[in-house]
């Protein structure tokens, strides 16, 4: 368990990292797991005094855990917002490996995480490209939950980014590609939906509505886990997935 002290120290350093000159003031709020602690912009003013706005909406946040020390990245809500939201964040405890959790912190997943917005927007940007595809429940599930997220995958000396890395969709990189979900699921007799990419090939991610999870790679299709959890975890991980064709995530032979 750290202490007060040693929270803002580390906020401190945090807020200093890879940012010239002197160290910047960092707002920092105790709640009972943690502490809140964000970047404070300093005050600007035009060339008569008065204030300029600030150049950003929101401010990098982050929690330091009370119990371990570790640090994790939040969306720049209020503090006892964050609090809440933490609270169920430690109950998920659990829920992935911790080397698992780690990556998935830094990339800014949260129990509770909830992109619906954003998925109802992407799905009609790209309707057309999707027509013909069914978004299961599981899917917009896992999308609502993990989509805009970049996961990099851990090296072998476990340190993220040292293979490939998989986005979950909605994604900032671009268009949708549907036509590898309709000869999966033509070849297959199993329909799938558009999860992600994965920078190995590139290849796309899709799920079926049991929430099975594939990659679709121009070598070869692979089975990567039987739901979103499991996928994760491959995903981040790395090595060998079996293929598809192997028929071992069929529960119907």
């Amino acid at each position: 368990m750290i202490s007060r002290d040693e929270a803002l120290a580390r906020a401190r350093r945090w807020a200093a990292a890879g940012r010239p000159g002197p160290p910047p003031e960092v707002d920092f709020y105790e709640f009972d797991l943690g502490f809140v602690a964000s970047r404070r912009e300093p005050l600007r003013f035009a060339p008569d005094g008065t204030p300029k706005p600030p150049s950003a909406t929101g401010q990098p946040t982050v929690v330091i855990d009370r119990g371990t020390g570790r640090l994790s990245s939040w969306p720049p809500l209020s503090n006892q917002e964050i609090a809440e939201w933490y609270g169920k964040y430690h109950a998920a405890e659990g829920r992935f490996p911790p080397d698992v959790r780690e990556v998935l912190d830094q990339a800014g997943w949260f129990p509770g995480r909830d992109m619906t917005a954003a998925v109802d927007l992407w799905l009609a940007r790209f309707a057309d490209e999707l027509a013909g595809l069914e978004c299961f429940p599981a899917v917009r599930a896992a999308l609502i939950e993990f989509g805009g997220l970049i996961l990099p995958q851990l090296g072998r000396s476990g340190e993220p980014g040292a293979g490939f890395a998989s986005g979950i969709q909605p994604t900032r990189t671009g268009g949708v590609l549907a036509d590898c979900s309709e000869i999966f699921a033509e070849e297959f007799n199993n329909p799938v939906f558009p999860l992600g990419n994965n920078a190995d090939g590139p290849s796309e991610l899709v799920m079926d509505a049991q929430g099975r999870v594939f990659q679709l790679h121009w070598a070869d299709d692979f089975f990567i886990g039987p739901d979103i959890d499991t996928a994760i975890i491959a995903l981040i991980r790395g090595g060998r997935m079996p293929a598809a064709s192997d028929l071992t995530w069929r529960t119907d032979n």
